[in-house]
């Protein structure tokens, strides 16, 4: 009992200590991809919200300094960067740190968890893929707005021919239809989309990675809840959850989520 009421002062303390620092952030707002499970995704039983393993992560990391976490859908991923880089939300739920990201938002280090991003295709299409560029001079595809690390976004902008499409969808359906050669998407993401869509069994995907790249909270320059302390608390616990593998447990449990909706 006398752990117990210590433990609760401490708590109130440190709740108290965030408050007079952060004013006036009192609840945090995020978002994601909204096709990206199981990190986010469009909740289908309420749409106006997004879930996934990255929104539980943040709620689990902000209860214990008393700020409320709102995962909220703003639209298609490129309007959820823009919604972030104006201010009108907080934070985003796993993103790969570019130059130009880093103008209007801060990375909470370490990554949340590792993405390997891979090489998508039709079926029974297989190619060899072991550098980068044998990709070249295939027509491929992507979803506007996702980045895949700088070095590679940089690579395929000089020498690849990507066409870049609003929705996963809209991808899968080049593939499908031979219009592109090949993907490039996140692996866990993609099994997930093409398993709820009904492409898995019109796809596969090349044995090497493109890249595996970290995906990050971030937080708007311009939010409120942008300041030192809260930021600072963040790398503790994405640490500590890094240390306890919870990111790997809650993947699993989002998975089942992802399947059932």
């Amino acid at each position: 009992m006398r752990n117990f009421f210590l433990a609760s002062i401490m708590l109130l303390l440190a709740s108290i200590a965030y408050a007079d620092e952060c004013e006036p952030c009192k609840k945090i707002i995020v978002s994601g991809n909204f096709e990206y499970p199981p990190l986010t995704w469009q909740d289908k039983k309420n749409p106006d919200k997004i879930i996934g393993f990255a929104i539980e992560l943040l709620e689990i990391a902000c209860k214990d300094i008393g700020i409320e976490v709102e995962g909220k859908f703003v639209g298609p991923w490129a309007r959820t960067q823009n919604e972030v880089k104006n201010g009108n939300v907080d934070m985003i739920g796993g993103m790969y740190i570019t130059e130009e990201r880093k103008k209007y938002m801060d990375y909470i280090i370490p990554p949340i968890i590792m993405d390997p991003t891979v090489v998508f295709v039709k079926k029974g299409d297989k190619f060899k893929f072991e550098i980068w560029e044998d990709l070249i001079g295939l027509s491929g595809g992507a979803p506007i707005g996702n980045s895949y690390g700088e070095e590679f976004d940089r690579f395929a902008k000089e020498k690849l021919s990507i066409e870049r499409v609003s929705t996963l969808v809209q991808a899968f359906k080049k593939l499908e239809s031979g219009r592109n050669r090949y993907l490039v998407y996140g692996l866990y993401p993609g099994l997930a989309g093409a398993e709820i869509t009904g492409f898995r069994d019109k796809i596969d995907y090349l044995p090497n990675s493109v890249i595996s790249e970290g995906l990050y909270f971030t937080i708007s320059k311009k939010s409120p809840c942008n300041c030192q302390k809260i930021k600072e608390h963040l790398t503790k616990k994405v640490k500590e959850f890094s240390s306890q593998k919870l990111p790997e447990q809650l993947m699993e449990k989002y998975l089942k989520i992802w399947k059932e909706q």
